[in-house]
């Protein structure tokens, strides 16, 4: 039985885990952290025992991989976490600080509607998405430099703009001044393309229910570390995988072909096999003391994949004495003039009715800022730059203002606004260090960005027992997401054992048929396989005019010519200028 060792004990180092476990493998995890979950875990450390999170996270329809792992995760007895521990699809919203909320409740057709959109603007931004759509190496070389939000602005009046980029921090995942349009456009084409559907159980809400292409987002019916984590850690311990707490990588002995050993501070790790599942900037502080090994391909692509820094998202709870309802049920709200990107959800909406929400707390509002480097509106500061006061102050400031939030609020509460409801306690995720200087991570977070595409290692790397797992990985999900993490926790396993599965990501036919056209066209560097259809139109359209031009003039010269001669007229309409009479 061969022993791997894994580094990181968030969801691609235990998703390796899992499957190395169900095969047979001696597997021992070691984890900076007390508990599992990176970047996706919850706690309770006050003395008024509310739930906090690490940040804002959603399960959507194309996570194919995640859904597969969670099916194979006892929750207790009646059922496994897919089964017992998903939400219904929560209702995404865009609210102005002026106008209406709008919902995605038409599919497609909503579109427009929410972002304010005219016909113009939906076709020409349309159009520019469908392009990242039907392109792959062009894609990845260039639209992965360019920011998405710049790209569409010159398409969209500036109320429409500032709505749209305002859904990429917390639907995407990474802030609208550094996501590239390559990662906007594959993800939006996941959402609206993917399959197969994913089917749920009936539950206290209603009926079985299908969750499938351009569908909502779940969430977990209570804290991610209860809800997933725990269980998760207790199921992989009953396997025979080991765990180790407190126990970061500090570094690797490398003997110039394998790895023969890992420390942890003075301790000797062994095993046959590695897997490092830590987050990148962590990576490259450890290969730094090795430089024999940071010179090997894949490894050396760790400098470059951090130069843009951590991402700063903020999460935030606003727990409140006394209940607000909503009209809509599992209502997220995207704050979209925010400055900070404010998306704000109420937990008691989707979460189990025996989850304590904290001490004499009625209604527990989570919140992600997921923007770092924008002003505020009262301290004129970035988030990266605010204390912890100024950051509460801004944040409570960007959501009261929200005019659309508040008429929901006061539709549901008998005309009550939401500033007569008293916030019991703002709670910010205690890992985040304030001061004057600026904030700080215990951990610095890593996203995809337009200078960052082009370096995402792969899990196999020319080191024989060492391999790669973590979004920040090349995986079919491309984007730093929950399905990346599952899915290259995965392919690090299956690196080691060929019998592992990985679930792919779809591609419709049509998409997949213009992309290989878009290649061959980039190779020989013509334009934008839809730009070059369009162009190809035009100018057929052009040739056309001209020949029937040409033969309109001809007529009129024949007809002249005709009546001159005493011919009649529908004789000589007939004739070219190229005939002979």
């Amino acid at each position: 039985m061969k022993s791997v060792v894994i580094f990181g004990a968030g969801i691609a180092g235990l998703s390796a885990a899992h499957e190395l476990a169900e095969l047979g493998y001696r597997v021992s995890v070691y984890e900076t952290a007390t508990e599992p979950g990176g970047f996706f875990r919850s706690s309770r450390l006050r003395s008024d025992n509310i739930p906090s999170e690490y940040s804002w996270h959603g399960i959507g329809p194309w996570y194919h991989n995640v859904f597969d792992v969670m099916k194979k995760i006892p929750f207790n007895e009646a059922g496994s976490v897919y089964d017992l521990a998903l939400s219904r699809p929560i209702d995404f919203g865009i609210f102005p600080d002026a106008g209406k909320a709008q919902f995605y409740d038409e599919g497609f057709k909503s579109i427009r509607k929410m972002f304010g959109m005219r016909k113009w603007e939906f076709a020409s931004a349309s159009y520019l998405m469908l392009k990242t759509w039907t392109s792959h190496h062009r894609s990845r070389v260039e639209y992965a430099k360019v920011n998405a939000a710049q790209a569409w602005k010159p398409l969209l009046k500036e109320q429409t703009y500032h709505a749209w980029r305002s859904c990429f921090g917390p639907w995407i995942g990474s802030d609208w001044s550094n996501v590239s349009l390559h990662t906007a456009g594959d993800f939006f084409r996941k959402q609206f393309t993917t399959k197969p559907t994913h089917q749920h159980r009936a539950d206290q809400d209603g009926p079985a229910w299908t969750q499938g292409a351009g569908d909502g987002w779940l969430l977990l019916k209570g804290p991610s570390s209860e809800y997933w984590f725990d269980p998760w850690v207790k199921y992989l311990a009953e396997k025979g995988v080991t765990f180790f707490w407190e126990k970061p990588l500090t570094k690797l002995e490398f003997d110039g072909i394998k790895i023969v050993s890992a420390c942890s501070g003075d301790e000797q790790i062994q095993g046959d096999m590695y897997i490092l599942a830590i987050n990148p900037f962590l990576m490259v502080d450890i290969l730094r003391k090795t430089p024999k090994l940071a010179m090997q391909e894949e490894l050396k692509l760790f400098e470059p994949l951090v130069q843009g820094g951590p991402h700063t998202q903020v999460s935030f709870r606003l727990a409140f004495s006394e209940e607000i309802k909503l009209p809509r049920k599992r209502t997220a709200a995207v704050i979209s003039d925010s400055e900070f990107n404010l998306t704000v959800f109420a937990e008691e909406q989707v979460w189990d009715k025996d989850v304590d929400l904290g001490q004499n707390i009625k209604s527990l509002w989570t919140g992600t800022s997921c923007i770092g480097d924008f002003p505020g509106r009262i301290y004129h500061k970035p988030v990266s730059h605010c204390t912890k006061e100024e950051f509460i102050e801004e944040v409570k400031a960007q959501i009261l203002s929200c005019g659309a939030l508040n008429r929901l609020i006061q539709e549901a509460n008998h005309g009550k606004e939401l500033k007569d409801f008293p916030i019991a306690t703002i709670e910010v995720w205690h890992e985040w260090k304030f001061s004057r200087d600026g904030i700080e991570p215990l951990q610095p977070k890593w996203v995809n960005t337009t200078n960052t595409q082009a370096y995402m290692p792969a899990q196999k790397t020319p080191v024989p027992n060492l391999f790669l797992a973590g979004a920040h990985t090349q995986t079919q999900a491309q984007v730093w997401s929950i399905e990346g993490a599952v899915e290259s926790g995965r392919r690090a396993a299956k690196a080691i054992d060929d019998r592992v599965p990985v679930l792919d990501q779809y591609r419709p036919e049509w998409i997949r048929f213009l992309s290989n056209i878009d290649d061959i066209l980039y190779r020989i560097k013509l334009p934008q396989v839809l730009d070059s259809l369009f162009l190809l139109v035009i100018l057929l359209f052009m040739r056309m005019y001209s020949v029937m031009n040409r033969r309109l003039e001809a007529g009129e010269f024949w007809l002249h010519t005709g009546r001159d001669l005493g011919v009649q007229p529908r004789y000589v309409q007939k004739r070219e200028v190229s005939d002979p009479v």
